[in-house]
């Protein structure tokens, strides 16, 4: 990393104390963790929900680290007995140090002149920007997010990992608020950019799919703006607005309508699709390593990108063929003593639970099929309706047993009201001891809940059992 003092002093509204005793001053690295913070790299204090950067500032200057930047406000309370321990040391106090952090990431993006592509959605961001990186990465050096590090911390810290040998990045761009995109794009600045879909993500902040929409559309309406390219999702009634947008190239993709790069579910072999997409005269067919319709579209949008950077097309069928998605609690199968469990306990919101039954119900078992789920949150007002729908979904679509935990699935149980086994549990603990005693060989479990609900609990539970 090659990052000076100089670039810093672009930062708005900045100041620096001891600033003239490192005039040539260059880091080779910037970090947010006090315990990993090098004597060579610039320490951000960012005030988080646990922690507070700024109690460890002293702390890292001990540990050798020369500079740090923090907040004026910190900075006023603390100005006595911080200036006592820089000796020769220094500070850069700005207002903000998140969006401190945000500035010196795009300085430093600035620094490097290769193909960004922004990925965006409300489902499925991560395993898609794994698998475009996986397809990319047989020709191109690749620089992609680490896990979801999506948001206003975790794209700057990735864009800090660029160096000389990388050809091109796939940076992961999440949201809950309004605005969020748009700034994340002013940082990372793609030229290219995908979003997987629309769907009901984030209520609570975005009111509803209109909302979600403008939310995450704001990826495309900066391509616009910089007269980028978008891989448009022909499939998503909500993406379509894109097709005719000006200063805006598109490439279109998806499985229902004539595209740019076209895609065929032929078949399943154990849950795991088999798919057909075409490309012009070019044509892949490739049997899935991981189960679900959804590793069709993050399949179907690799595919895509690859094609528009000229993989070779039997490079591209031999990853389409042979990667299989790292993403732990992701729609993972795991299997003991012939019962299998879903583990899709990562995250959850209404289109994912059903998207994730939709699965549950095409899959071909000899035993039962069991649905646990626990609350999707971040919902706001339409919470009560939309676990109620769900729940009304699941008898619609003929399951015999639900098993709901959470005070907001209780909706959704109480609407799935005449299915055969519907019962709803005050803990965790009482409903895998439940699963426990019913579940058999040749029984298939469906786990799913938002990330704090934590229902990999459960998950790891019943394996254990066998």
């Amino acid at each position: 990393m090659n990052l000076s003092l100089d670039d810093l002093k672009k930062i708005s509204g900045f100041k620096i104390i001891n600033a003239e005793k490192f005039k040539n001053k260059k880091f080779t690295g910037v970090s947010i963790d006090s315990r990993k913070c090098s004597k060579n790299d610039l320490f951000i204090a960012i005030k988080g929900e646990k922690f507070d950067g700024h109690n460890f500032v002293s702390k890292v200057f001990l540990n050798g680290t020369q500079a740090a930047v923090v907040a004026e406000n910190w900075y006023k309370k603390n100005k006595v007995s911080i200036n006592r321990s820089l000796n020769n040391k220094y500070l850069i106090i700005v207002k903000d140090t998140v969006k401190a952090l945000g500035e010196i990431a795009r300085i430093y993006r600035n620094k490097f002149v290769l193909p960004v592509i922004g990925i965006g959605g409300s489902n499925g961001k991560t395993t898609t920007k794994d698998f475009i990186a996986e397809v990319l990465s047989v020709k191109y050096n690749v620089l992609k997010t680490k896990g979801n590090l999506n948001n206003q911390i975790g794209v700057p810290l990735t864009l800090f990992e660029l160096n000389n040998k990388h050809d091109i990045a796939v940076i992961e761009l999440g949201t809950n608020h309004f605005g969020e995109i748009d700034s994340l794009c002013r940082i990372a600045q793609p030229q290219f950019g995908l979003i997987t879909n629309i769907g009901k993500e984030h209520l609570e902040f975005l009111n509803d799919l209109k909302g979600t929409a403008k939310a995450e559309g704001e990826l495309a309406e900066y391509l616009k703006e910089f007269y980028g390219t978008f891989f448009l999702n022909a499939d998503d009634k909500y993406l379509l607005k894109y097709k005719n947008s000006k200063n805006l190239k598109k490439i279109s993709f998806g499985f229902k309508g004539k595209c740019d790069i076209n895609g065929k579910v032929t078949g399943f072999t154990g849950f795991k699709p088999k798919i057909e997409i075409t490309s012009g005269k070019k044509k892949i067919t490739a049997q899935l390593k991981n189960i679900g319709l959804q590793s069709s579209y993050a399949a179907l949008c690799a595919a895509a990108v690859g094609f528009y950077f000229e993989i070779p097309v039997q490079k591209l069928k031999q990853v389409l063929s042979g990667y299989k998605i790292k993403s732990n609690s992701r729609n993972q199968l795991k299997t003991s003593n012939s019962i299998m469990v879903i583990d899709d306990t990562y995250n959850s919101n209404p289109d994912s639970v059903k998207a994730a039954l939709e699965n549950l119900k095409a899959y071909n078992v000899k035993g039962n099929k069991y649905v646990v789920l626990g609350d999707m949150l971040e919902l706001g007002k339409v919470s009560k309706a939309e676990h109620e729908a769900t729940g009304r979904l699941i008898k619609k679509m003929g399951f015999n047993f639900l098993l709901t935990y959470g005070k907001q699935s209780s909706y959704t149980f109480k609407s799935a009201k005449g299915i055969k086994n519907n019962f709803h549990f005050e803990n965790k603990e009482t409903l895998s001891a439940f699963l426990k005693l019913h579940v058999k060989k040749g029984d298939m479990v469906l786990v799913k809940g938002s990330r704090s609900m934590k229902m990999e609990d459960i998950v790891n539970n019943l394996i254990s059992k066998n």
